[in-house]
């Protein structure tokens, strides 16, 4: 296997298994996972679970370059199963446990899988082999080692194929910018059932060997209290984690510093003050991360940043990456243009799997994939997120950026989660609606409240939204960001009952 590098970085292109099994047998007795009810998993025991499990999978018809469809439980049967499926050079393939019947029934009848395994229970862990004629016979199967399913344009998902190599420089590089050392915990928060997800939690935890320490359900107190029982360094979270964490320390339900040397903090719009906070009220470094399922975690700030750096930009590319802002045809932009995202380096995805979005990625011709989001690169080659254009509100032919409201939104004391959604008007096509939660303790807000706000922001009037809802919880999708989906058909129906 080959070893690579770039600006003093290293990682490798070997499989999950090899590097867990290299480290078992350096400390077999060491932690190797926390699970959620407390109950240690040495290296050893999550070994001789996943040799008695690829035996089964190899009865199965289940090698090299097969896709094994798994239920992503945040237990430790899923990580049996990765390890499992590693061993025989196979394509680790997970889902949702949340998934309906009916998107289950379209990953089953689309993804060409070998096997489906499945389970309510870590003792349960069931095999469904499937028919060989219906096995997919993608040629990028010899190279892909993950499958990460993302929601499509269509109503189909998209099936993000990943090689080894993107998988280890990810986390190598997050490792590397959080400053862990040996020993350090992996507090695993978000769902192990995206290609993010399991990559910066599982795949981060056993191959580079810190034990992982799961928390599910999330609880801010609890989860807070595991990292510092447990010596955590690092973990990935989106804002409305880092939220309440902040909103327990304020409330007086968690006091103390964190060991946590930092954490990765991506997904959905964030304000400076929270970033602050975390510094103040928890000693944490919340580093914001620029990512997506199709090239995984590329950009980031750093411990070292300064905190205005950290509050207002995304970060610097990894070392190896290169990404610049993109105008409507594809050229590059000059720095401090705005334009939308093309990143080309070692974390980029394969492509779509056949019959799940293949045939759809928007490259350049010299190998950027187009991100979807915008960006402003500076002349020190900090990048800063400032939209994502299929988001973006059309009224009466007027682009509204809902990420420009929102983050004006969260400025506001009484506002503790915003999304804007556009919902369908008549004579415009679309108009603006803010669905807001409100802070624990806070009183709730009017809609001329709302305006006012946006005028003291110096926000045009042109971008106001139309429309406020408030609700009591967000929609959260899988991998624990805000789900604008969701969000726009709850706003259209808050707007029709009213």
């Amino acid at each position: 296997m080959a070893d690579l590098s770039a600006d003093g970085l290293v990682w490798s292109d070997d499989r999950l298994w090899p590097q867990f099994v290299a480290r078992a047998d350096e400390d077999p007795a060491a932690t190797a996972l926390v699970d959620c009810d407390d109950r240690r998993w040495t290296r050893d025991e999550l070994r001789a679970e996943a040799d008695v499990l690829q035996v089964r999978l190899r009865a199965a018809g289940v090698g090299a370059g097969s896709r094994v469809l798994v239920a992503g439980h945040k237990r430790a049967s899923t990580l049996v199963v990765a390890l499992a499926v590693s061993a025989c050079e196979a394509i680790f393939c997970p889902y949702s446990p949340k998934l309906s019947d009916a998107d289950r029934t379209m990953l089953v009848g689309r993804l060409g899988h070998a096997a489906h395994i499945y389970g309510d229970a870590d003792e349960a862990i069931r095999i469904d082999p499937a028919p060989s004629t219906d096995r997919s016979n993608d040629f990028r199967n010899r190279d892909a080692a993950l499958i990460g399913f993302t929601s499509g344009t269509t109503g189909v998902p998209k099936g993000v194929m990943h090689g080894s190599t993107a998988l280890n420089y990810a986390t190598r590089a997050c490792a590397a910018n959080a400053g862990l050392k040996p020993g350090d915990s992996i507090l695993g928060i978000v769902p192990l059932d995206s290609a993010p997800g399991f990559t910066f939690t599982a795949h981060f935890a056993l191959s580079l060997g810190h034990p992982l320490v799961l928390i599910d359900p999330w609880d801010p107190v609890a989860a807070m209290r595991r990292a510092t029982v447990h010596g955590c360094g690092w973990a990935i979270m989106v804002p409305t984690h880092l939220y309440t964490m902040v909103e327990a320390a304020k409330t007086g339900a968690w006091s103390g510093r964190l060991p946590l040397r930092a954490v990765a903090v991506g997904g959905s719009a964030m304000t400076p003050e929270l970033i602050a906070d975390a510094d103040t009220l928890l000693g944490l470094k919340a580093l914001r991360m620029f990512g997506m399922s199709e090239c995984m975690g590329h950009c980031s700030t750093l411990p070292t940043d300064t905190l205005v750096r950290r509050q207002s930009t995304d970060g610097r590319p990894f070392p190896g990456t290169l990404e610049e802002a993109f105008d409507t045809d594809g050229r590059p932009l000059p720095r401090g243009e705005r334009g939308q995202a093309g990143v080309r380096g070692p974390s980029l995805f394969l492509g779509y799997a056949d019959d799940l979005g293949a045939g759809q990625e928007r490259m350049t011709p010299d190998g950027y994939y187009l991100t979807g989001d915008e960006i402003v690169r500076d002349d020190e080659g900090y990048v800063r997120v400032v939209g994502r254009i299929k988001d973006q509100i059309i009224r009466g032919g007027l682009n509204i950026d809902p990420a420009e409201i929102e983050a004006a939104l969260l400025r506001h004391p009484a506002l503790a989660e915003v999304a804007v959604v556009g919902v369908p008007e008549r004579k415009l096509g679309e108009q603006a609606c803010a669905v807001c939660r409100i802070r624990d303790g806070a009183s709730p807000i009017s809609f001329d409240e709302m305006i006012a706000h946006l005028q003291r922001e110096g926000m045009s009037r042109k971008k106001w939204p139309e429309h406020l809802v408030l609700v009591d919880e967000m929609a959260i999708g899988a991998t624990g960001k805000l789900d604008k989906k969701a969000m726009a058909a709850r706003a259209v129906a808050a707007l029709v009952s009213a």
